[in-house]
């Protein structure tokens, strides 16, 4: 103790404006940019107390000077020691705000994230808790420049201020390394809290991830797939947002969400369909993916995708995208972003209802190359459908039926009523614009065989537990993220071409448990594409097929 004492003095004593500056900033990131982390241990029950929060904070503070200390050399340091307060003061408001946490798949998210995604997110709570967070530890670090010092010295001083560092944290281990222990080891959810080394740590793994990616060549797939059959099909796939299956009427909503569908006889809906993720950037990849969902996450390799393989059966493939992107499941095919057009009313200024899709539609479609129209046309449609947190953007005001709604991004600051009634609009809207595809592609192509399946990349949290939106690591996110709605409707000519006299929907348990992993080949048997990447196990329609 009498060492540490005396390093004490020597790091306080004048002229050393930079130790202070990293203790402080070090205490104030792990004190305050923490409160949602301290916040969740104390309630965990028996395993937290107070003793293990307040050695939890000293182990925090005693890395934090660690890293700064190291990380922030000469002119670096008051940028470093910016760069932790702002990280940590995102990171703070966001885990708080919506009940997420910070992994490489949200890191994911946000990159992909456009302008108008991300202004959704913009609210004057957000401002509001960066700024408090944030403003007195930046006046801190900017207030006087920083004296220079010898080089010796400033080795000296970083060696010691590092000294200082691991010794607080270790002895703060020491005294509660059994509680601190448990809690980690039971509640792995708490390393995704560790405000701001767990962004930090998703960057640096997503930054690897990608380089492994990239650094592979693409795996081609499905060489030499063929179509069987004469006939012209032309299939819709809608790619649905952020739709949860048990916020549908037509799986048994307490609501009547689906009023159209719902009246329709010739919808088929299964009930218990599950996502292969969480997020739009990791669902799409995945559902597009011959591999099951283990081996999806856990591959090394680079593959070609569903798309490619209909391209070579000599399909036309067309992506349609009214979100931000296809998250590359689209590179390799035509592809068009949904276009404002004014004085549409299915279009504002910030952007389209799905339903404006359906304009000028089929010319895309006869646009397309004309190798392969003889095989047929598959048309994939990306939704805005339920997109958060502004859920009040995405139903139109003639169609909203719930009230009051949320009018806000800043969920938490309205009832979770309020938060159900926007998003309950959001799922109507959804259910006029399928069916209003329905109807258009049966006046549209009247004499060709077409389908239309729905299916959503990922469920949605709504205030349970305080948890919001979605992104959850996959083992630790609620149902509601994972739960998804899947419909798809036949035409009478597609089915008779198609399927067994007997039909399809007395053949099909719409209860049974599907997911993801069966996406990729239900669509080839659909299609009729003949693969040896084919498996028939996963595909959902393979009793209804002609023997």
């Amino acid at each position: 103790m009498k060492n540490l004492n005396k390093i004490s003095e020597f790091l306080m004593s004048r002229g050393m404006q930079s130790t202070r500056m990293i203790l402080g900033i070090s205490i104030w990131i792990a004190s305050f940019s923490n409160y949602y982390l301290w916040l969740k241990i104390s309630k965990l029950g028996q395993e937290s107390n107070i003793n293990l929060i307040i050695s939890f904070l000293f182990i925090l503070i005693g890395v934090n000077i660690i890293s700064i200390s190291v990380l922030g050399w000469g002119r670096l340091l008051r940028p470093i020691a910016s760069i932790f307060v702002l990280s940590a003061a995102s990171g703070a408001y966001f885990m708080q705000a919506y009940g997420i946490v910070i992994d490489s798949n949200m890191i994911t998210n946000v990159l992909q994230t456009d302008f108008k995604e991300a202004s959704d997110l913009v609210n004057s709570q957000m401002f509001l808790v960066i700024l408090s967070l944030s403003i007195p530890p930046l006046w801190f670090i900017w207030r006087k420049k920083v004296p220079k010092s010898s080089f010796g010295k400033m080795i000296l001083q970083r060696l010691l201020l590092s000294f200082l560092g691991i010794s607080i944290a270790v002895i703060s281990l020491m005294v509660s390394f059994q509680a601190f222990s448990s809690i980690m080891r039971n509640h792995k959810e708490i390393r995704y809290l560790i405000n701001p080394y767990n962004g930090m740590y998703a960057v640096l793994k997503k930054v690897d991830e990608s380089y492994k990616r990239k650094s592979k060549e693409l795996i081609l797939i499905g060489e030499g797939a063929y179509t069987e059959g004469a006939v012209d099909p032309i299939v819709f796939l809608v790619v649905g947002e952020t739709a949860r299956s048990d916020h549908l009427g037509l799986n048994g909503y307490s609501r009547d969400t689906t009023p159209l569908l719902s009246s329709r006889k010739d919808i088929l809906s299964f009930k218990n369909a599950w996502a292969c993720g969480t997020s739009t950037a990791e669902s799409l990849p995945c559902m597009f993916s011959h591999l099951s969902r283990e081996d999806f996450f856990d591959r090394r390799e680079n593959y070609e995708n569903l798309l490619d393989v209909l391209k070579k059966a000599g399909l036309d493939v067309l992506w349609v995208d009214n979100q931000s992107g296809c998250k590359g499941v689209c590179a390799r095919i035509p592809a068009e972003n949904q276009e404002i057009i004014k004085g549409d009313i299915n279009c504002r200024d910030d952007g389209c209802f799905d339903a404006a899709v359906l304009n000028n539609l089929q010319k895309k479609i006869e646009n397309l190359p004309k190798l392969g129209k003889a095989k047929g046309t598959v048309v994939l449609v990306h939704q805005m459908g339920s997109h958060g947190p502004a859920y009040y953007k995405r139903s139109s005001p003639d169609r909203k039926t719930y009230f009051p709604e949320c009018a806000s991004s800043a969920l938490q600051t309205c009832s979770r009523d309020q938060v159900v009634n926007a998003y309950d609009n959001s799922i109507r809207e959804t259910d006029y614009f399928i069916s209003k595809a329905i109807d258009w592609i049966k006046e549209t192509y009247p004499d060709r065989p077409t389908a239309m399946m729905y299916v959503s990349d990922h469920g949605e949290s709504l205030g349970e537990n305080n948890i919001y939106l979605h992104g959850l690591p996959y083992s630790l996110a609620p149902d509601a993220q994972k739960r998804i709605p899947w419909i798809v409707w036949f035409s009478e000519s597609f089915k008779r071409e198609k399927f067994d006299k007997n039909g399809c929907a007395a053949l099909l348990d719409v209860d049974a448990r599907i997911s993801h992993d069966n996406y990729f080949h239900s669509v080839l048997g659909i299609m009729s594409v003949k693969s040896e990447i084919y498996n028939s196990d996963l595909d959902i329609f393979r009793k209804c097929r002609r023997p």
